[in-house]
């Protein structure tokens, strides 16, 4: 069994609409769509009914969630018993899924074990709890218990209908958009936290208009003119294919590190 498409199925599972998967798990509807028709096609057995409330679990869905969670959970544990025994050791780095996504797959670390979890403050709980052994997060969630190394600096990024004719402007500030109508992921979330922080230090106050779930597809809403959202640069480099002007925010920036409470595993991944 492909385990892929049985953690996709899960997020379809929970998500309860086939869109809001694919935005959580950043791929395509499509691509997620044939992972789903995979596995119905491996137990010959429809796993999901789709309805106009979104989707629902058959009973055999219900059955593979249920025992599949559990299952993974033991595969998971067994798998880094094994890789303990072997060398060289192999790593459970915990990240976020954009980083997940848009980082890791060119970096040096895809040899090691991924854990994906929605915000920094989650990885740090799941560093102490020993569930994994470094996270790479946003340092400002950092902790001075921790040891850290710089992976990279970016700016943060004004997403923007072009109704609003801001693609003339070569960067923004703060203060220039806080009058624009803005959409923004319902916290917890980095992103969300470090804007409105941002806002409430320098006395900015930010019209927010809507407050989106995570991983509900908040683009769709830019598109359809709502409002402006700002992101991370590494985030908005995988977003040209929409139709949506992107302005750099320079005064606000974030700075990502590999985090760990053991400086053996820093120097392990870095070897």
């Amino acid at each position: 069994m492909n385990l892929a498409w049985l953690e996709s199925f899960f997020i379809i599972a929970e998500e309860k609409n086939i869109t809001q998967a694919a935005e959580k798990l950043h791929i395509s509807q499509p691509a997620l769509s044939k992972q789903l028709k995979h596995l119905e096609s491996m137990f010959q057995t429809s796993l999901v009914i789709r309805s106009s409330k979104g989707i629902q679990l058959t009973k055999a869905g219900q059955l593979l969630y249920e025992q599949g969670k559990n299952l993974m959970t033991q595969f998971y544990s067994m798998n880094k018993d094994i890789q303990q025994l072997t060398e060289p050791k192999r790593l459970t780095i915990g990240c976020l899924p954009s980083i997940a996504t848009s980082y890791l797959p060119t970096s040096d670390f895809s040899n090691h074990c991924i854990f994906i979890q929605n915000n920094s403050n989650y990885l740090v709980k799941s560093l102490f709890r020993g569930q994994i052994d470094l996270a790479i997060i946003d340092e400002a969630f950092s902790t001075e218990n921790l040891k850290s190394r710089t992976l990279f600096k970016e700016n943060y990024v004004i997403l923007a209908p072009r109704i609003y004719e801001l693609n003339n402007k070569k960067i923004l500030t703060m203060e220039e958009i806080q009058n624009y109508p803005i959409i923004l992921h319902q916290t917890p979330c980095d992103s969300s936290s470090r804007i409105l922080s941002f806002a409430q230090e320098k006395q900015y106050s930010l019209n927010i208009v809507r407050e989106v779930p995570f991983g509900e597809f908040i683009y769709g809403y830019i598109l359809a003119e709502e409002g402006l959202t700002i992101v991370p640069e590494l985030i908005a480099k995988n977003l040209t294919h929409l139709e949506l002007d992107q302005i750099p925010l320079t005064e606000l920036t974030r700075t990502v590190s590999v985090v760990s409470q053991s400086e053996s595993n820093l120097a392990l991944l870095f070897s």
